[in-house]
């Protein structure tokens, strides 16, 4: 009866895990200072974290434990994407941050042109 539950225990654990794994992330390596909603990041290395169902996610940006900023976001499926950042200089020559291109996945933030005032 031992071993039943222990086999029990563990044929339930399994899928727990798998489901605790399907939080996505990612390291970025931010080289110059861009504009993202109302926060400015500084050049460094970054771990971003996606939480949300189908296209609507919510993007954490955090050195560390510190949280820097949380965003709404797309995910994209990219098939062949390389990894980089997409930027666009708003009216004040700020660097916006578009877009994170990750291995077959974008995760594209909201318009950032009209944010700032385009």
């Amino acid at each position: 009866m031992k071993a039943k539950s222990l086999f029990l225990s563990a044929a339930l654990l399994i899928p727990a895990l798998a489901f605790a794994a399907e939080k996505k992330s990612a390291n970025v390596q931010i080289d110059q200072s861009v504009k993202i909603a109302d926060t400015q990041l500084a050049p460094g290395q970054y771990r971003l974290t996606w939480e949300g169902n189908g296209p609507d996610v919510t993007v954490t940006f955090s050195e560390g434990k510190k949280t820097i900023a949380t965003v709404p976001a797309k995910l994209v499926n990219a098939p062949g994407n390389q990894p980089a950042l997409e930027t666009v200089t708003s009216p004040d020559k700020t660097q916006l941050l578009k877009a994170v291109d990750l291995n077959n996945l974008t995760l594209q933030f909201q318009n950032p042109v009209s944010a700032a005032g385009n």
